[in-house]
């Protein structure tokens, strides 16, 4: 009985030692099996995100970095105020271009308002050129209808006197004339209007009253008889005269 208990146990102890031997050969046999294509296809996509993972930024690194960052901070900086300045530059050249504008504006309209006033200048010019060649026209278009004489009066200043001057009707027609004279206090005349006969002739009365030593003239003005004879005042300041104005001069000594 003890001999086959014995016996028991050690073919037990035996069966535990074979099973146990067999189950380390085969753990020691499985790194030898060669690894499956999709087990191989996905072992190098996982190393780089452990690579990755485990990547550590040295001190030297990131000063580095700062230092760039401020390199770029610093030349950002310098470029806009390059700009900046770029822009100013612009700006003042723009602000003198439009100050030359308008200083050449004004000496443009300074010159156009010379021109202008120049211009203005000459044609009031040739206006009155153009009036004083009418004027001078209109005197060749008149006839000397009459013919004074004398031609000259003389009075001594401190007496009353009177002299008689004689108009002589140059044409064939019947004439009208109006003396007019210079002063109306120192010379007295009569007839002021008066009609003369077609190549016949009028005395006028000139009386000089006490006056200090003066010259003065006498103007007769003559046109066709026109109208009736007493309204030869009126007919007068309505018409143009048509002949020559005759002119005597009056000197008082």
């Amino acid at each position: 009985m003890l001999y086959e208990s014995i016996l028991f146990g050690s073919t037990f102890v035996m069966t535990s030692l074979i099973l146990m031997t067999g189950c380390s050969s085969k753990k020691k046999a499985a790194p030898s099996v060669a690894p499956s294509p999709q087990s191989a296809s996905k072992s190098p996509a996982a190393t780089p995100s452990v690579a990755k993972s485990t990547v550590s930024k040295s001190p030297a690194t990131e000063t580095k970095a700062t230092e760039t960052g401020e390199t770029k901070d610093t030349t950002n900086a310098e470029t806009k105020n390059e700009e900046t300045k770029g822009n100013d530059e612009e700006t003042n050249d723009k602000t003198e271009a439009k100050k030359d504008e308008t200083r050449q504006e004004t000496v443009r309209k300074d010159d156009d308002k010379k021109d202008d006033g120049e211009k203005k200048k000459e044609e009031d010019e040739k206006e009155n050129d153009k009036k004083e060649e009418n004027k001078n026209e209109n005197k060749k278009k008149k006839e000397d209808f009459i013919r004074a004489d004398p031609t000259e009066l003389s009075f001594e200043s401190a007496t009353t006197s009177q002299k008689k001057l004689r108009l002589k009707n140059l044409t064939s027609k019947k004439l009208m004339f109006k003396v007019k004279s210079t002063t109306t206090n120192t010379y007295l005349i009569n007839p002021v209007f008066g009609k003369i006969e077609p190549n016949n002739f009028a005395d006028v009365m000139i009386t000089h009253r006490p006056s200090g030593k003066r010259e003065d003239k006498l103007v007769i003005v003559s046109s066709e008889m026109l109208g009736k004879e007493l309204e030869m005042a009126k007919t007068f300041k309505q018409i143009k005269t048509t002949g020559n104005d005759v002119i005597v001069k009056l000197v008082s000594t």
